[in-house]
């Protein structure tokens, strides 16, 4: 175990900047998290790891017992508490984090059951929207999460958060929209696309066969390609003077009326 307490130290610079830089979390394919339950998540699901922080001062005897006994081999550094506070969200922690590698979030990558039931949002901005999309595909125990065109880079430490762990849980791919309508369209995938204008109902929509809910951002609607090539044009109505809710409460209406429907059949 190597002790580190100086900012020019090189491990600090480096995980430092894996927190606050999505770029260098991009060109690196690695991230970081901050609890043990996280860690445990990356560890159930097949996570690679590659370093563990600890704080010396802060950890637990308990968290220190489970990093020797099931994360062996694994090079541990321990941050002084000064350092390790400058590093964790709104200075809490539990004196523990560890660095991870990224998956391969392609397409290749996406395993489908023998009726898929997937979820998809497109070109999604916040950090904070896609681990809300993901703890209710968790819920709903969907395929997984695709991205289409992607604006902000996934493991970003919020979206970490805000998922509480179904980053971790779920399946996730990230492509073009072009390449996923492809992907869809070849696997026989029907596509429900919500739109406000010129659509169905969600409630007269049969789900109970292989299909994927796609969902736009709030501030801009889907882009033409799914208007074109969806199966169906899906909206919720809406009896109040707004158009559009949170783009995961009207995700989770649509799902949750196809896992009825699932589930009733």
């Amino acid at each position: 175990m190597i002790y580190i307490s100086s900012k020019s130290n090189p491990v600090y610079k480096n995980i430092s900047k894996l927190l606050f830089k999505n770029n260098k979390r991009k060109a690196s394919n690695s991230f970081i998290v901050e609890s043990k339950k996280d860690i445990s998540l990356c560890k159930d699901f097949d996570f690679e790891f590659i370093e563990i922080i600890i704080c010396s001062k802060l950890i637990s005897e308990q968290n220190m017992t489970y990093i020797h006994n099931n994360l062996k081999n694994i090079i541990i550094h321990d941050f002084s508490l000064n350092l390790y506070q400058e590093l964790i969200y709104k200075k809490k922690g539990e004196g523990i984090l560890a660095l991870v590698k990224s998956k391969d979030n392609s397409l290749k990558n996406f395993a489908l059951s023998k009726k898929p039931y997937i979820l998809i949002v497109e070109s999604p901005e916040k950090p904070g929207n896609i681990g809300a999309l993901l703890r209710t595909a968790d819920a709903a125990g969907l395929d997984g999460l695709i991205i289409a065109n992607p604006k902000t880079e996934l493991y970003n430490p919020n979206t970490i958060r805000a998922s509480l762990g179904s980053i971790f849980t779920m399946q996730i791919a990230t492509a073009s929209t072009d390449e996923i309508i492809d992907y869809l369209k070849n696997n026989n995938i029907k596509i429900y696309s919500t739109f406000v204008k010129k659509s169905r109902n969600y409630l007269n929509v049969d789900y109970r066969e292989a299909c994927a809910i796609v969902v736009g951002t709030e501030s801009s609607s889907l882009s033409k390609p799914w208007l074109s090539k969806s199966d169906e044009l899906i909206s919720i109505p809406m009896k109040g003077k707004m158009d559009s809710l949170n783009l995961s409460v009207s995700a989770a209406i649509v799902i949750f009326e196809g896992l009825k429907q699932r589930n009733d059949n």
